[in-house]
């Protein structure tokens, strides 16, 4: 199945000055299908070495000298005599072999003419083990998989349909009859989540039980894998407290407690520890209020103020226990589970727009007063243009802290995402001098919130 992010390794592949390749993200996002789609298209011979295995070269890495002989014998040993430029190498479940992510510089260094990936389900703690998250600088290059996207999966499940996506503009209602097969489209894509398994079974009809089953075992690989997490990092911890505050995640997406009420009978630093490692890990997701109107977001970042969201919206469902007829018969999915749903769908998709070479941020607005709380769900960037987003059913009237966030700062324009069609109109909210500020309002449905982000980070006119 096609992955945007393919793009991005066949930019790193064809290039003369690359660096060795690190694909990170988490267990069963796809990321060694991926390498396999980016040998087949590119016409290469895939030399795939799976590190979880006994491998006859283990002793050569403490030896940076035979960088290009190590290739070199594992091209042998494999009975593969094809020159550099037809090869790729691909070492698989890295993190299986402790010094592998230190030793890949000397590929860059002594070996440039070959193509290099390395990945591993729980990669993330071999790096963290080395003590750099960055890495040997200037000798490794990073790409970052997410579960998959809507129109990901819509390219897989529908390509018709995909490529009618591609050419809507959003400056014009969807023609109804378009509007409800995309409604209908969207709402298997809840169902099925973007992890690449289910996709695949979706697309091939297997049915909701099949869907079920691969979900459930996705889940209880993720947290059969916590115990590790102590002995890769070479850091301690309680796995016990990991999958409590997983599984409160899954259960509770966008998730605002405290550190305490997450795990009761624990200390809030302890938590908050172990809350890191998880996101560290990929398997959440954590958004922090700004209070910035422009780049960068973080400049204005307060770490106490957090939301919790999980890796992905169909593990969330099956893990939820929501019966299937409540996704197809809800005629918003802002309306479903007090919202939650509709939150870490965006959550997920804002998470895997491009650029795929840095790792996402994800930001909310919220103002905590005596009086009331206001939040606004996200606030986020698309090439360089800094967009409030709510996820919110009903009239924009209601939309009362969205008001309060523009009573405080001025926005070009902000989103509303729900199951409604294509509309403008003008938010006036009066300041405490006394004068009016207006702000124009998109609201766009779900479907076509991968669309809007484009047309805004190639400085397209999505609002006329």
């Amino acid at each position: 199945m096609y992955r945007y992010c393919i793009e991005k390794l066949k930019d790193w592949a064809l290039r003369k000055d690359r660096g060795v390749m690190v694909l990170r993200g988490a267990r069963q996002v796809g990321k060694t299908t991926l390498v396999r789609l980016l040998a087949e298209e590119l016409g290469l011979t895939l030399i795939e070495v799976n590190m979880e295995e006994s491998q006859s070269f283990t002793d050569m890495l403490e030896l940076r000298e035979q960088a290009k002989d190590l290739l070199e014998i594992i091209l042998l040993e494999q009975g593969v005599n094809k020159p550099p430029e037809e090869v790729l190498f691909f070492f698989d479940e890295a993190q299986a072999m402790p010094g592998l992510y230190a030793y890949l510089r000397y590929f860059k260094e002594k070996a440039p003419e070959y193509r290099v990936v390395a990945a591993g389900s729980l990669f993330e703690f071999e790096i963290m083990r080395e003590g750099s998250p960055q890495g040997p600088t200037g000798r490794v290059e990073y790409a970052y998989l997410e579960p998959m996207s809507f129109e990901e999966f819509l390219r897989a499940k529908n390509v018709v349909a995909y490529k009618k996506l591609l050419s809507l503009s959003l400056k014009e209602p969807v023609p109804e009859s378009l509007h409800n097969i995309f409604t209908e489209l969207f709402k298997q894509y809840l169902v099925s989540g973007g992890m690449p398994a289910v996709v695949k079974a979706m697309c091939e009809d297997a049915g909701p039980l099949r869907y079920d089953e691969i979900k459930s075992d996705i889940v209880t690989g993720y947290i059969d894998d916590l115990p590790k997490y102590s002995e890769l990092s070479g850091k301690k911890y309680d796995s016990e407290l990991l999958k409590i505050l997983y599984e409160a995640v899954m259960a509770h997406p966008a998730n605002s407690m405290k550190y305490t009420e997450l795990a009761p009978g624990y200390r809030a630093e302890i938590v908050r520890k172990h809350l890191s490692i998880l996101e560290y890990a990929r398997m959440i997701r954590r958004s922090f209020h700004t209070s910035a109107n422009k780049m960068p977001l973080s400049a204005n970042e307060k770490k106490k103020d957090y939301k919790l969201y999980a890796l992905d919206i169909g593990l969330c469902y099956s893990y939820m226990g929501l019966p299937i007829t409540d996704i197809y018969t809800v005629k918003d999915i802002n309306d479903l589970s007090r919202g939650i749903l509709a939150e870490q769908y965006v959550a997920q998709i804002l998470a895997a727009l491009p650029p795929y070479h840095k790792l996402k941020k994800l930001n909310h607005w919220e103002s905590q007063k005596k009086s009331a709380v206001s939040e606004v769900d996200f606030v986020a960037s698309f090439g360089g243009n800094v967009v409030p987003i709510e996820c919110k059913s009903g009239k924009s009237s209601k939309m009362k802290s969205l008001r309060v966030m523009l009573g405080a700062k001025q926005y070009e324009f902000v989103l509303r995402v729900y199951a409604g069609n294509i509309e403008e109109e003008t938010i006036e909210v009066t300041l405490s001098s006394g004068k009016n500020r207006q702000t124009r309002l998109l609201s766009c449905p779900h479907y076509l919130l991968e669309r809007f982000a484009s047309q805004i980070a190639n400085r397209s006119t999505v609002i006329s």
